[in-house]
């Protein structure tokens, strides 16, 4: 039989599925899974209300003196002007200071969510190649989001927690997610306000159904940890023991980020008012959050 004699057997049809399904076993993904995405820059809030740092994957962001967002990739190796322009610092209410806005900053990923008050619903800037090219999403049409945070899994998958303050230490919590890169956002309705309705101040995903929040300490539900495990529908407490030493200072909770199945939570430690922050304890997951285990400490 001559070479390539089989192929002429087959209908045109045929030979197109063939090559379509070897193209998806040389690559090992199918259309619509999800896309590996390396861990990005993640900023959150520590206990004093002031945007920090929760993972630092060599990414940031800045304001020019007209408020430009301007984004820094590997160390500053590149920067890019972002067509968004925010209030510098933190003005209550108004939606577009950069302190209520939340970032997530990766080579392949950049998001930003911003809006949320004032006649502007939340909406999500975003780009997929360093900020060459940027599109802007709606999340919702709701005046919600005193303070926004915001990260993704995958290159299709992300997630955004929106929290409205109502005083008093009192603020509750609505989480959105999306399943194709940041284009549309579908809330999740879940009983995270019953359960645990304070200041947040950080929150990630380890995959589509596992999920923790952290709150600003001030009970004896210290660290402040809730998770869930069916992806925001419900959530519970998580009791983590530090080990002994740690029991003078107040805990307070960033994100968590994760790489697969392994995660990283930063732990602040602070005495003498939310302020005086002296530390960071380091905890760490193998399972992607099921179990957590201390690792370090790093003082100030």
């Amino acid at each position: 039989m001559r070479r390539g004699f089989w192929l002429r057997k087959i209908p045109w049809f045929g030979a197109l599925l063939l090559i379509s399904l070897s193209a998806m076993f040389v690559s090992g993904i199918s259309e619509g899974s999800s896309v590996a995405l390396k861990p990005g820059t993640v900023y959150t809030r520590d206990s004093a209300g002031e945007q920090v740092i929760a993972y630092n994957a060599g990414h940031s962001y800045s304001l020019d003196k007209d408020g430009h967002v301007i984004i820094s990739y590997s160390n500053g190796k590149s920067k890019v002007k972002a067509p968004l322009t925010l209030i510098p610092g933190y003005r209550e209410d108004s939606g577009m200071s950069e302190h209520e806005t939340g970032f997530f900053i990766s080579i392949d990923k950049t998001a930003i969510t911003y809006g949320g008050s004032r006649g502007t619903p939340v909406q999500v800037l975003i780009s997929n190649n360093q900020g060459k090219t940027w599109n802007t999403y709606p999340v919702t049409k709701e005046l919600i989001g005193t303070t926004k945070n915001i990260g993704f899994i995958s290159k299709n998958e992300g997630w955004i927690v929106l929290s409205r303050f109502n005083g008093m230490g009192s603020e509750n919590h609505y989480i959105y997610k999306t399943k194709d890169g940041g284009k549309s956002w579908s809330e999740v309705k879940g009983n995270a306000n019953t359960v645990y309705a304070r200041v947040l101040t950080g929150a990630g995903f380890a995959n589509d159904k596992i999920g923790f929040l952290g709150f600003r300490y001030e009970t004896d539900f210290q660290p402040a940890i809730c998770w869930t495990q069916d992806g925001g529908k419900s959530w519970t407490k998580l009791h983590i023991k530090l080990p002994d030493g740690f029991a003078d200072y107040s805990l307070t909770p960033l994100s968590p980020v994760f790489d697969g199945a392994t995660g990283q939570f930063p732990i602040q430690l602070s005495k003498d008012g939310a302020g005086n922050v002296v530390g960071t304890v380091y905890l760490t997951s193998h399972n992607y959050g099921k179990t957590w285990k201390y690792n370090k400490v790093v003082f100030r």
